[in-house]
Formats: C-alpha cells, structure tokens, sequence
C-alpha cells in the first residue's frame, strides 16, 4: 500500500502543478485519472469505471478566466482512491468524489496565493540580472506547495484510509447505499445540462433532443450518433460557405476610375508602412534572426506557461520562462539587455494557453524579433498588442476547446469506459491533447509568420463563427445521446386498482423512451439558466434523489 500510495500522491501532485502541459493537461480530467490511480492502486477497472461516473458530472464545468466553479482534479483522484479502498459500487464514486471537488477549492485558494509570492521572487531576480533564477522560481516552489497541499492528503489518504474507508461502507444502512445510487444515476444530468446553458444556441437546441431520441428510439451506440453528426455538420459548414461565397459575389461592385478604366476588380497593393507609418525593415535584411529550432524551443517551454499559476498575475512568471530562450538568442553576451527585455513579461496576463493562445506568443516573437533588429517597435507596443489580442483567444479557445472538443471525446470515452472499455480513457486522452496540441502549435507558427495581422484576418473571415457552429452540432447531439443512456434513471412506482396494476415507468415509455431522463435533464438546464448556483442545485438532487428513493418514486435503470 506504501507504493500505492506514493503513486497516487504523485497524480496529485501533477494533476496541479502544470510543469508541461502535454504530460499534466489531462490529469484534470477524473476520465483520466480515475484509471491511472485504478492501476496505481491495482485495480483498474474499478478505478476507471468510478472516474468515468465521476466525469459524468462535470462534462459541463468550464474554467475560464482563472475561475474554478469545481476542482475536478482532487474530485477524479480522490474520489476514485476513495472508491477503491471502500471496494464500493463505482455508482457511489460521485458521491465520494462531490465533497472532495467543494474541499479542493480551499486548496486551490491556498496553492494560488502562496504561488504569487514567487513572482515578486521573479521581479527581484531580473532587476539583478539573475535570469536563470527565473527557471528555478517557475518550477521547483510550485512543485513544493503542490506535494504540501495535494500530495501529503492523497498520500495519507491511500496509506491510511482502507479500515475507516471500508467501515465507513459498511456502516451505510442498504436503503441508504441504493438511494445513494440513486442520486449518482440522477447527477450526469447536471454535467449535461452545464453543456447545454453553454452550448445551447436556440436554433442549435434541436440537435440536442435528435441526438437523444436516435439513442432512444433506435438505440445507436454513442459513436453512430458521433459519426452521424459529424455528417449534418460538415453539409450544414459547407452549405453556409456557399452562401457567404454567393452574397460575396452579388455584393461586387465594378468602378471606373482614371486607374481603372476597364471596371475590372483590382486589389489595393500593400505597401511598406507599418502600423504607425513607419518604414518597417525587411526580413531579409534582420542581422539577428530566430531559426525554426528557436521556435520549436520556444513552444515547448510555453507549456510550462502555468506552472506556477497564481491569483496576482495568472501565467506571467511562465510566460517570462517561455522567453528566456529567444530573448538570449536575439540579444548574445548582454544579461543585462536580456533581463531588461523579459521584465516586459512579468505583467498580468492570462489566455487560453494550449490551442489559441499560442498565436499571440508567436506573434510576440515576431514583433521581439524585428525590436531586436532596429524596428521601431516599442515594449509597451508588444504589450499592447498581447493584451488586446489575450481576451479574444481565451474566448475562442475556451470555448473550443472546453465546450465542444471536450465534451464530444470525453462523452464518447465515457461510454466506452462504462461498457469496461479500456480505450475509452485512452482514446479521449490520446485523441484530446494530439488535436490541441497540434492546433496549438499550427497557431504559434501562424502568429510568428503573419505577425499581429494574424488573429484579425481569422476573426474578421467568419470561419471561427461557421467551424463553432458545426462542433456545437456534433457536440449537441452527442449530449443528447449521453442524456439518453447516463442519466439512468427510472420509476419503479406501481398502482394497484382492483385486480389491475399500473407501472408509471410503462406509461411513460409509452409517451416516449428514456422521458424521465429527459424531463430530469431539461428541469436541471431550467434552473442553470434562471441562474441557480451549481452547487444549490448539487444539493437538492441530493435532497431529492434520497427522499424519492426513499418513497419509491425514483430507481436505477
């Protein structure tokens, strides 16, 4: 068990401390994380089957702007650790894992504040030229509080908790294990209606409930529905790119002018002028240059961007490690002009950090790189544009990334890993961060060639808006299927008149298939947009899911 619990303890820890992203971005995700602990702790199935109960709950819980509505990453860990010891039914894992979400956000409280400490660490250190202090400070304290607050708990946890976990199980009376279930069956749909207050553009709503009754009428498997969707959206994109294509030509407008006495179309020439008119230096004739190797570099110590997260300047001291590596190429042999360079850094900035993110860093790179050459390109000009541009990559990206590619391969994984699966967590892991990551890169290397033109030439082409639209039917209709099979809820409520007997469950399948689910589904969504706080609604289908029990109103499918 001493092994099992140094293994699990190291999950904690990473699942926080973010060092590189490729090797820590899933750890959030309790799909994930729910079979590494299961192996860790020597069984996995039970291991995987509760972290895919678990991440049922939060398909729709979003982190945006440093604000985190739940920590997933200690509900996943713990919570699967917690299954396992007790040996309790994998249904029972969300009600374990629930507590441990709300407690984990006084450690995030804790490990973010003691975090902005190193950033004044930081600030000293570049006002004394001590640039590779900035590695030091970016990595090794984060990596101290993370093992305080996440490691020692989850290691004490493993270590010590089988005898009070298993005599905890026990001592539950047998009503109360099922009514517990119960609310387990109840809880996906929390998860499913977050996705869909967040998804659920009223003329894309439809996709939703034609995903839900394919599942439920002709009984498709989640992964016919993916495909299926993915169809409809791809006609949809191309039939809106036509139109744009068509309203585009009827708009044109031939004009003769002295230049231009045949009316034909003609493109206005660039010109050399910058921005601010002045005359901007080629390429070609930049005495210093960044290679293909620098940038390489570069992107990949921008995955370490939030390792040492904190609430005072979010990713600045990992952004200011990021660029240790070029600014020392662009400036040779003069610390002090290097440490005067990366000072611009160490201010407040957070973005999407992985797949649109990126384009600003390049595109920051770009504009280092001509500074570094003489072009009259200032500090609080690369600031400027870092600013103005980190908004609207977070809300792309976010949004992207979190509110379709996430829920439509973390649902697909789920159902696989709930069929004892073990792709499931292997291909949403897998599939997950090779679609980010590549992107991410694409877009880093795209932000470095067009320069800050780069973003505004993606917003103003309407792609974005097209490219959101298609995902968002894929991922409606993929909810909708997981409406349909995880919210496995049913009425075992029977009426007895004369010689005759009522099933309430037979009435309603007669009105449609799966309706409870549905009915729980759309009354969850209800109140998330009345603005009922989670954590309010968290508590009552608690309430209600216990007492319903209780009453017989409410069983598991």
């Amino acid at each position: 068990m001493l092994v099992s619990a140094i293994l699990v303890a190291i999950l904690a820890i990473i699942s926080q401390w973010w060092f590189f992203a490729p090797a820590t971005r899933c750890m959030t995700y309790p799909l994930t994380t729910g079979l590494l602990v299961g192996i860790a702790m020597g069984n996995p199935m039970l291991g995987m089957l509760a972290g895919a109960n678990i991440q049922l709950v939060y398909l729709g819980w979003i982190n945006t702007g440093g604000v985190m509505p739940s920590n997933t990453m200690v509900a996943g860990i713990y919570g699967t650790a917690l299954t396992i010891l007790s040996g309790a039914n994998p249904k029972l894992a969300v009600t374990f894992a629930i507590p441990f979400s709300l407690l984990g956000l006084l450690m995030v409280q804790i490990y973010q504040t003691i975090n902005s400490f190193w950033v004044h660490k930081a600030d000293k250190a570049l006002e004394n030229g001590k640039i590779e202090q900035i590695r030091f400070l970016n990595y090794v304290p984060s990596f101290i509080i993370s093992a305080i607050v996440y490691g020692i708990p989850a290691f004490l946890l493993v270590l010590l908790g089988k005898n009070w976990a298993t005599g905890m199980v026990k001592i539950i009376p047998q009503n109360l294990t099922i009514a517990l279930e119960v609310v387990g069956g109840i809880m996906p749909a929390l998860g499913i209606a977050m996705l869909l207050n967040y998804l659920g553009k009223r003329s894309l709503v439809p996709y939703f409930f034609i995903g839900f009754f394919l599942t439920a009428y002709l009984k498709l498997e989640i992964m016919a529905v993916a495909i299926f969707s993915a169809l409809i959206a791809y006609l949809i994109f191309e039939a809106t790119k036509q139109k744009k294509v068509e309203k585009v030509q009827k708009k044109t407008v031939r004009r003769l002018t002295l230049n231009n006495r045949t009316g034909e179309n003609i493109q206005s020439e660039s010109n050399s002028l910058g921005d601010n008119g002045t005359t901007e230096i080629s390429a070609a004739d930049y005495k210093v240059k960044l290679t293909k190797s620098d940038l390489i570099k570069t992107w990949l110590w921008e995955q370490s961007d939030e390792a040492t997260y904190n609430y005072e300047r979010l990713q600045a001291l990992g952004l200011t490690n990021m660029m240790i590596h070029s600014i020392k190429k662009l400036y040779p042999n003069d610390r002090q002009k290097q440490a005067q360079e990366l000072k611009k850094y160490m201010v407040f900035f957070n973005t999407e950090p992985h797949m649109i993110g990126p384009v600003i860093h390049g595109i920051a790179l770009s504009m280092e790189e001509a500074r570094a050459n003489g072009a009259a390109v200032t500090a609080d000009d690369i600031n400027g544009v870092r600013t103005g541009l980190m908004g609207p990559a977070a809300g792309i990206g976010d949004t992207v990334q979190q509110g379709i590619i996430f829920p439509i391969l973390a649902s697909i994984g789920c159902s696989m890993a709930l069929e004892h699966n073990f792709l499931g967590p292997i291909f949403f892991t897998v599939i997950f961060e090779m679609l980010i990551y590549s992107i991410g890169y694409w877009m880093f290397m795209y932000g470095y060639k067009k320069g800050k033109k780069s973003v505004l030439s993606i917003l103003k082409s309407g792609i974005l808006d097209k490219v959101t639209n298609a995902f968002s039917i894929v991922g409606l209709m993929v909810v909708g299927t997981m409406a349909a099979t995880r919210v496995t809820i049913q009425s075992p409520l029977i009426w007895r008149v004369g010689q005759s007997t009522i099933k309430l469950q037979s009435i309603l399948n007669k009105l449609a298939p799966g309706i409870l689910p549905l009915a729980i589904t759309c009354l969850v969504w209800y109140l998330l947009k009345k603005k009922v706080n989670a954590t309010w609604i968290i508590v009552g289908i608690f309430i209600v899911g216990i007492l319903f029990s209780y009453l017989g109103i409410f069983g598991i499918k």
